[in-house]
């Protein structure tokens, strides 16, 4: 009996790879009883794997529980997406720890602000009894934001590496497909892509032009990318009873009111993880 099951990997998010494992195993003849070896070559034969063109050391995703025949997990991308690098950098360079599972990653920022209190005057002598009464001035506060994630959407696949040899005279690569690659230059066929470098790669979006950038300059690990927030903050006060009248010679409170300021704010990365490696496209 011989079953086959289909296992699509996704080399890139523009490229697909796919291969095929069956499993052979011995069937009874009813006659005489003994297996008769299938396709696999002979009673009893183990897994085989149909090979492909893809250069060994490529890292393809896959969406399958376990790596095929041929690949074994690439541990380094576990929890990180992966961004290509930029012209000659070293790939394996990671930023950040790897996510959990399903998890979105916080941030804080440190949060700035001041308020100039508009001072008042009673009639009366300053101080006294009158304690407890805010003076006018300026006033500033400092704090920490409350966390909060960048919601950006992801999906989870299996990250391996290919290590058996690519397969002579099995369909050849199509010209423009694009793989990641653990090494320090693009297989022999393949060049540096160069309008992914320093990217994020998203799928195309239905009837789009491929290769359009958007963002700001490429990311790195030598130029970590942060970002701020602005916004207006205010302070309330509450009032305070005390013995004078307004407008008088007592100088130096502040008067009860609402105050508004514009908050600063300390930059911050997004704390998304990753790995740079090469991203070659075929020739």
């Amino acid at each position: 009996m011989k079953s086959m099951v289909t296992i699509a990997a996704i080399a890139l998010v523009t490229a697909c790879a796919a291969g095929s494992v069956s499993t052979t195993g011995g069937s009874s003849d009813g006659a005489g009883g003994n297996g008769s070896g299938g396709s696999g070559g002979g009673a009893g034969g183990g897994p085989g794997a149909r090979g492909d063109a893809l250069p060994t050391n490529t890292i393809g995703f896959f969406q399958v529980p376990a790596c095929p025949s041929g690949w074994e997990p690439y541990k380094a991308a576990a929890g990180r997406t992966i961004l290509p690098t930029i012209a000659d950098a070293s790939g394996g360079t990671t930023v950040g720890e790897p996510l959990l599972s399903g998890e979105e990653r916080p941030h804080t920022h440190g949060v700035r602000a001041a308020f100039d209190l508009v001072p008042i005057t009673y009639a009366g002598a300053p101080g006294g009894g009158n304690q407890g009464v805010a003076a006018a001035g300026t006033v500033e506060f400092v704090t920490t934001s409350e966390e909060s994630t960048t919601r950006l959407p992801y999906v989870q696949l299996l990250a391996c590496k290919k290590l058996a040899e690519p397969v002579a005279g099995v369909k050849p690569l199509p010209k423009g497909m694009q793989i990641f690659y653990d090494g320090p230059t693009c297989p022999t066929g393949f060049q540096q892509a160069a309008a992914t470098q320093g990217r994020l790669v998203v799928g195309l979006p239905k009837d789009a032009p491929a290769d359009l950038s958007f963002g700001g300059e490429p990311l790195s690990s030598a130029t970590p990318r942060t970002h701020l927030h602005g916004g207006e903050v205010s302070l309330a006060t509450t009032s305070h009873g005390i013995g004078l009248v307004s407008n008088g010679a007592a100088t130096g409170y502040a008067r009860n009111d609402t105050y508004t300021s514009q908050a600063e704010a300390d930059a911050s990365e997004a704390a998304l993880p990753w790995i740079e490696l090469i991203h070659c496209e075929k020739q």
